[in-house]
């Protein structure tokens, strides 16, 4: 009798965990082991489970990688925007300042969500997720192109380029590079785009 329920306890069917616990797994594999460790046998194994159990939730490792992306993306537009002071230079110096921080702080997300890593992402999901960036920092920046407000998108745009190419650089080729260059050359930008109107 006693071997008999011990058998039933064991082929009893744990609840397949769920998108957001299955994304938390993989974003812990990616982020102590780097993008490449992650795999669905990987994120089954930290989980308990089989790897067939995952694709219910996700069609392959893109699938799982590009949705960590996508929230990253989601993370830092919302540490951008939060409580950021009106339109012009100290909105732009908090976003700066707010952008490295997540570059530092979320170091492999940062690497993840921008494919430099060379793990397979969904270039054009996060192309689509990656626009909520042009409306806060073209709102932030309009001030500051006025009376030539047809340049704010592309100034916009620059900015976040600087903003990518240093954080980029820093990572990658250890440049000297901080929140306080990233300040300047931002400052620097809009001063001379002013220039030009």
């Amino acid at each position: 009798m006693c071997a008999l329920k011990m058998r039933m306890s064991r082929g009893k069917r744990r609840a397949v965990a769920g998108p957001e616990q299955i994304l938390a797994a993989a974003r812990a594999i990616g982020v102590r082991h780097g993008w490449s460790a992650v795999t669905i046998r990987s994120v089954a194994q930290k989980l308990g489970y089989s790897s067939p159990l995952l694709y219910q939730h996700f069609r392959d490792k893109q699938d799982v990688l590009t949705q960590i992306a996508v929230q990253a993306l989601a993370l830092l537009e919302a540490k951008l925007t939060e409580n950021l002071p009106a339109p012009g230079a100290c909105a732009v110096l908090a976003m700066v300042e707010r952008y490295w921080t997540f570059m530092l702080d979320n170091k492999q997300l940062y690497r993840l969500m921008n494919g430099m890593d060379g793990v397979p992402i969904d270039r054009v999901v996060l192309s689509q997720s990656a626009r909520c960036f042009y409306k806060p920092i073209a709102e932030a920046v309009r001030p500051l192109t006025e009376p030539n407000k047809a340049d704010e998108k592309d100034l916009a745009d620059e900015l976040w380029a600087l903003l990518h190419g240093m954080a980029a650089l820093y990572l990658d080729r250890g440049a000297q590079f901080d929140v306080t260059k990233a300040s300047d050359a931002s400052m620097r930008l809009i001063s001379g785009a002013r220039a030009q109107t």
